[in-house]
């Protein structure tokens, strides 16, 4: 890193911890095009299990940068320290503003509550599934794991992104009923064992599925014996639940109903023990990921803030005019800009805290007398905090998405303000459950024939059937029994099924 650079990094630094930011150390790099083309590929990662898709997202990066129809300024890598790249050949500037910019986001990932239970050691366990799936690759040969791999990636979605904040308290074990004092001869006739084995086994319920299952795979460290994996297109049925033969109908598996369909297939399915390693490697890393998903448009508009705030008062007017220009790229209305979005939202924040355009005198008022309301606070910067904490996408636009900001902001004329409401309801269902249905397990014992049962939350949106029936034909590979969804199509109740 070039000495002038290094210097506004210490001085961005010492600045943002100034302003209130807090952030653990933060490791900043240069690479260039085709290494950040590499690391944009593997989600900013320097090493990921191989994959073709980490091959196409490749080219995909590369191409657009030398066609320049895109460019990658910085990725941040939510680490302990925190890993920055940025692009190397960039003005200085431009660096500058990257510098901040990352600052911010890494006050983001420390401070916001979705990313608290989210492991900061991820460039090792990354490391750890790549070796992993390496090694499966030489044990069981690369197509067989690319094929299983394709198949657990068509499935990544299906997990519960609020998996790993859940805690249930541990069920408390029975106490074993006292020995009667007999004579030694008499004990294993008046204190005999509670169950054989067998008899206990065949009589217990299904133990519910832990509250949090480890992040690493088992066996991951241990050499285990090469195991053939079963066909993929038919594996084995799963074994009928001990005392279904008979007709009685045991312990409910799940418990209750679970979102997290990998990971109970990982647990559960009739897979090879490397088999179910991957599913927990692609669920896990399904979660990394999810908070991201989940804070995108708060995230962007937090580092765009900042920046702004800690490098607009550093430049002189030659550098504020380009920077000017680099920022009104940035913030582009073109789709749904994150950067943009986020920006002006927390910018209508701060005003509204600061101006005193919040509480029940002010909701009470008419949508004319909102906009000219001003008792001042100066609670601004106090609040903009609040929400960086406690908030993700989803209730950050519910709650500050209004009427009135989509008048200041000229995202809507007055006579179009009816189809506001429209507009904001579509935003929002499409950030819901990060953009994807929202589907359950049910029941892994259907009808007693140890088939699956999902139940798909239907909210006046069908789903699509192409998509769909791939998603329950790959679960009926994986499960090796049919596999049913109750969902809604054309209007009516309808039971979709792969494998019957």
């Amino acid at each position: 890193m070039e000495r002038e650079l290094a210097h506004w990094v210490e001085r961005l630094r010492e600045r943002a911890e100034a302003e209130g930011l807090s952030f653990p150390p933060v490791a900043f790099q240069e690479v260039g095009p085709e290494e950040m083309a590499m690391l944009a590929a593997y989600g900013g990662f320097p090493r990921r299990y191989p994959h073709w898709r980490w091959g196409s997202a490749y080219l995909h990066y590369r191409e657009t940068y030398r066609y320049g129809l895109a460019r990658i300024y910085e990725l941040v890598v939510n680490t302990v320290p925190v890993q920055a790249y940025l692009l190397r050949g960039n003005p200085l500037l431009a660096q500058k503003l990257v510098v901040a910019h990352v600052y911010a986001h890494a006050d983001f990932f420390q401070n916001n509550l979705a990313f608290k239970p989210i492991p900061k050691d991820m460039l090792a366990e990354m490391a750890h599934h790549a070796a992993y799936v390496e090694r499966a690759m030489e044990r069981h040969g690369a197509r067989s794991v690319e094929e299983f791999l394709d198949l657990a990636l068509s499935l990544e979605n299906l997990i519960d992104p609020h998996a790993p904040y859940i805690q249930r308290p541990a069920q408390k074990e029975e106490e074993a009923p006292k020995r009667l004092p007999v004579r030694p001869y008499l004990d294993p006739y008046v204190n005999p064992p509670p169950a054989f084995p067998q008899e206990a086994e065949e009589g217990a319920s299904p133990e519910p599925p832990p509250p949090r299952p480890p992040r690493a795979p088992p066996g991951l460290l241990a050499r285990p014996a090469p195991l053939a994996p079963p066909p993929l297109l038919s594996p084995p049925p799963p074994p009928v639940p001990k005392g279904a033969e008979g007709g009685a109908s045991p312990g409910p598996l799940p418990p209750r109903p679970t979102r997290d369909i990998l990971g109970f297939l990982a647990r559960h399915a009739p897979l090879a023990p490397w088999q179910k390693g991957i599913l927990e490697i692609v669920r896990e890393e399904s979660l990394y990921f999810a908070p991201q998903a989940a804070t995108k448009i708060l995230n962007e508009g937090w580092a765009t803030y900042w920046h702004t705030r800690l490098l607009l008062p550093l430049l002189t007017p030659e550098e504020a005019l380009e920077f000017a220009e680099m920022q009104a790229n940035l913030l582009a209305p073109h789709g749904l800009n994150p950067y943009r979005l986020g920006y002006h939202l927390l910018m209508e924040v701060e005003e509204r805290w600061d101006k005193g355009r919040f509480g029940p005198e002010y909701e009470a008022l008419p949508l004319g007398e909102r906009l000219r309301y001003e008792r001042p606070t100066g609670e601004g910067r106090k609040k903009l905090f609040q929400v960086r904490t406690v908030y993700t996408d989803l209730n950050f636009l519910e709650e500050f998405l209004t009427p009135e900001f989509a008048l200041r902001r000229g995202l809507f004329a007055l006579e179009d303000l009816p189809r506001f409401a429209e507009a904001k309801k579509a935003l929002l269902f499409r950030l819901t459950n990060l953009g994807y249905p929202i589907v359950e397990l049910v029941d892994a014992n259907y009808q007693n024939r140890g088939e699956l049962l999902l139940a798909h939350a239907y909210e006046g949106v069908e789903l699509d059937l192409r998509k769909t029936r791939a998603v329950l034909e790959n679960l009926h590979r994986l499960w090796g029994r049919p596999v049913h969804l109750k969902t809604v199509v054309g209007g009516k109740e309808t039971l979709l099924s792969a494998g019957a």
